[in-house]
């Protein structure tokens, strides 16, 4: 079986950066397990909040500052922050006994909401959208059609590829559907390659979804979350 790469994955430290943006010697297993379980309790939160990247900084172990961006900020944020309050103790409470557990003082968290400005140029909003639809009963084939005409109204975007796999439509049998248009230079590594995939569930099972943006060359990587 062939091992393969997401592209972000491929392009770290070419024009891509880590979305854990820490280094600590020691007890670098319990920051790693901390780190999935806030990306995994933010997503399972906010499925539909189109959160495209979640970036977690830590300059010390007492300190967390999560980074979410999103195209739809008022959803994580609540009436006067109420619901972004709810979010940090829900994480503190799943998070902090893996540090009780080694002894260590459970960092502070400290959240910033970052508004995408063209949602519809991020790959991971683009399959939520695409996901939603599937799951309302709109034909596979119709939806990623829908998905590369939003993709194609930005002059920065130059390809897309898309793909659907499993009991599409509610077919006997699994299957693949995949369309694309315009340039799709996966094995160039200074290709900035936008990727986001997203299982969907059905009343017939599970597709999965997968999304790919390619917005031209970059031979560069940016450590501002702004960008």
């Amino acid at each position: 079986m062939g091992h393969k790469v997401p592209p972000p994955a491929l392009r770290i430290g070419i024009n891509k950066y880590w979305s854990s943006r820490w280094f600590l010697g020691k007890n670098r297993q319990v920051f790693l397990e901390a780190d999935y379980l806030i990306r995994k309790i933010i997503r399972e939160n906010f499925p539909k909040a189109g959160i495209s990247e979640i970036i977690i900084e830590r300059k010390s172990q007492d300190h967390s500052k999560i980074i979410i961006k999103t195209a739809r900020p008022g959803l994580l944020i609540g009436r006067e922050g109420q619901i972004l309050k709810n979010l940090i103790q829900k994480i503190e409470k799943k998070v902090n006994p893996l540090f009780e557990k080694k002894k260590l003082n459970p960092p502070k968290l400290e959240i910033d909401i970052l508004e995408i400005k063209k949602p519809f140029m991020s790959a991971a909003y683009l399959a939520e959208v695409a996901a939603n639809e599937i799951e309302k009963g709109i034909t596979v084939r119709k939806v990623l059609k829908r998905l590369i005409e939003r993709a194609r109204q930005h002059k920065e975007i130059l390809g897309v590829k898309v793909k659907a796999a499993g009991r599409l439509d509610g077919s006997t049998i699994k299957r693949r559907e995949t369309l694309s248009w315009g340039r799709m230079p996966l094995s160039k590594l200074i290709a900035d390659i936008d990727y986001a995939e997203r299982p969907v569930l059905t009343k017939y099972g599970y597709v999965g979804l997968k999304v790919w943006l390619y917005k031209g060359d970059k031979k560069e990587y940016s450590e501002d979350v702004t960008t």
